[in-house]
């Protein structure tokens, strides 16, 4: 991750614990996506839905394919997505107050509307 947020200009996409800190540190702007648990449910199932149709291969070579008897699984997206919407709503909100991130722009979006307005308020200031 050193290396990826060494340049100019970069996109993290996730937080990942481990290299949470490495990030931070070299981030002007923080973009919690804050979306509703319906929303949030409604997307994964639809992708889950279209992937276990497709039944295409979710990494090539992997062998790994989205199955309908797995949906239940605690690991599985849907299952992952719900079990943790609420706890990490309030990682995040806490994460959002603390001061190893005062130094960065923040933005806590809670419809995917807003997400146009601030590419577009982002590519005016660039």
């Amino acid at each position: 991750m050193r290396a990826a947020t060494d340049g100019e200009a970069w996109v993290a996409d996730g937080n990942y614990r481990l290299v949470r800190e490495v990030v931070l540190a070299r981030a002007t702007r923080l973009v919690w996506l804050d979306y509703s648990r319906a929303l949030v449910m409604a997307r994964v199932l639809r992708r889950s839905f279209a992937r276990a149709l497709g039944g295409g291969e979710l990494w090539p070579g992997t062998g790994n394919r989205e199955d309908f008897r797995r949906w239940l699984d605690k690991e599985h997206p849907i299952r992952w997505a719900w079990d943790t919407h609420a706890r990490r709503r309030v990682e995040y909100a806490a994460m959002f107050t603390d001061p190893i991130v005062a130094h960065l722009d923040k933005d806590r979006l809670t419809d995917p509307r807003q997400v146009a307005g601030l590419m577009g308020r982002l590519r005016g200031a660039g």
